[in-house]
């Protein structure tokens, strides 16, 4: 148990050292049957299989060596023959690997696909779609029991028609070694019946040993799935930057390509500047290539071509954690985990003071819901803050931000699902917050944006105009639209 425990915990250590990138493309079921399902089958290799192993193994060497000294002819045939049986194994366990992985791939769409509409329930039942998602849920379990029932069925065939055979002809040696001696008199009748009821004695843990090469097969397919996890390349191998960053100066983005995984260029010769102390706002359509820029940003990615420099040092060559140190992240699907309002903020970070959470938790005005709390910041959030409004967890977010000191503020659409009386909250704390910081806005709503010392309108992965707001309503026919689209009615088109 110990071993496994900290089988386990190297496996999340390492799955905490991977690339977002990685992430990305990843199911949180199929994770969780790595991590958890896969390890449970290793223990298998460190407890019972191998104590059992071992015990049959050393029963089946002691009933040999019996009948090895009472006659050596006899009992030397055996060996050959075990040989053969050995061989014959080794290709069926060789066929059934393949079988053996294609049951955790399986089990592991199954446990994503449960852990998926779980956490859909909601839109689930409020499209009245449950009898299709049984469905789906029901038809990959078919099919993985499916699977199971032709591998089992190959498996324990193969298995008896391997011991059946083997009885049969060593039974058949036994007698043909012995008969002609019994009828010559060297050997009594008594010594075969002896033989005889020692070859059922060993043949029981030959059994067992078989059934535990097939578990101990199964238990290395898992560890493979294991290994392949923990052989990825992590973060410090990808991003082998050693320098300490100092943002005194600027930001700027020289002539940047970046294309995701096996896809088209997202962004294309992307260059800006972003001088301390200013906000710079990313406008544009959906898929124009703002997010994966604040992406390259916060250096998750790296890029493919250009680069990013960061006070005239390349970002590649920048130490990746000190880098993120300086940036406070605030997206706009926001992940509370649960535990205390106070243990989010900090995000289990016990060097934060409370002292520090307390004067973010006051500028976000997030200071009147804590007081609305039993037991103020110790109070707890449900599973992925379901207990808070969207809200009350963009504020969460901002003063996480806050409470890290964070040079480089980035919000990613954190104004795009909130109520006005929230947002008008957030825009009154940034006034007072982003004076002595940068900021880096991504926003569909342009309230947040018309204020910026520079907007950046993306299309297709380029920047195809910037400048201030009053600037781009005179020089962009794309931005004076998306303005209108937004602002005419509200008063704030021609502010």
């Amino acid at each position: 148990v110990k071993i496994i425990t900290k089988f386990k915990a190297g496996v999340f250590r390492h799955l905490l050292t991977l690339p977002v990138e990685w992430f990305s493309r990843q199911q949180v079921g199929e994770l969780i049957a790595r991590v958890e399902s896969d390890a449970e089958r290793v223990k298998a290799l460190f407890s019972e299989l191998s104590i059992r192993i071992i015990g049959n193994l050393l029963f089946f060497l002691g009933v040999f060596v019996v009948m090895f000294l009472r006659d050596w002819k006899v009992a030397s045939c055996i060996l050959p023959m075990m040989a053969v049986a050995i061989v014959g194994y080794y290709f069926l366990i060789k066929y059934l690997s393949r079988f053996y992985r294609l049951i955790r791939e399986k089990n592991a769409l199954v446990t994503a696909k449960i852990t998926d509409y779980v956490q859909g329930m909601p839109i689930i039942q409020a499209l009245n779609q449950q009898k299709k998602v049984f469905e789906d849920l029901k038809a990959a379990s078919t099919d993985k029991y499916r699977l199971e029932t032709r591998t089992s069925f190959t498996e324990y065939g193969s298995q008896s028609l391997f011991m059946l055979i083997f009885e049969v002809l060593l039974l058949v040696v036994i007698i043909k070694l012995t008969a002609p001696r019994i009828i010559a008199g060297t050997v009594t009748l008594g010594t075969l019946i002896v033989f005889v009821d020692y070859f059922f004695r060993m043949i029981w843990p030959l059994m067992q040993i078989s059934e535990n090469v097939m578990q101990i097969q199964r238990a290395f397919v898992s560890l493979k799935r294991i290994l392949e996890l923990t052989s990825l390349q992590s973060e410090e191998e990808l991003f082998t930057g050693t320098k300490l960053p100092s943002f005194e100066s600027e930001i700027r983005f020289e002539n940047v390509w970046f294309a995701y995984k096996n896809e088209d260029w997202v962004l294309k010769d992307v260059s800006f500047t972003i001088p301390k102390g200013q906000k710079i706002a990313l406008v544009g359509a959906s898929g124009s290539g703002k997010t994966t820029t604040v992406s390259l940003l916060c250096g998750f990615y790296p890029v493919n071509k250009g680069r990013i420099l960061i006070d005239g040092v390349p970002l590649s060559e920048i130490e990746f954690r000190a880098w993120r140190r300086k940036i406070g992240l605030i997206l706009q699907d926001i992940f509370l985990f649960p535990g205390s309002i106070l243990e989010n903020v900090r995000v289990y970070n016990d060097a934060v003071p409370e002292a520090k959470v307390r004067e973010a938790i006051n500028i976000v005005q997030l200071d009147e819901f804590i007081r609305g709390q039993n037991l103020g910041l110790d109070s707890e959030l449900a599973e992925r803050g379901q207990n808070v409004s969207q809200g009350e967890k963009q504020l969460i977010s901002f003063a996480r931000a806050l409470a890290f000191e964070a040079e480089l503020i980035i919000m990613d659409e954190a104004t795009a699902s909130i109520d006005p009386h929230t947002e008008a909250k957030i825009q009154h704390s940034m006034e007072t917050v982003l004076s002595n910081k940068t900021a880096v806005v991504v926003a569909h709503r342009l309230t947040s944006v018309l204020d910026a010392d520079e907007i950046l309108f993306f299309d297709g992965g380029e920047i195809i105009h910037r400048g201030k707001h009053q600037q781009l309503m005179q020089s962009s026919k794309e931005y004076r639209k998306l303005v209108e689209l937004q602002l005419i009615g509200t008063g704030a088109a021609g502010e």
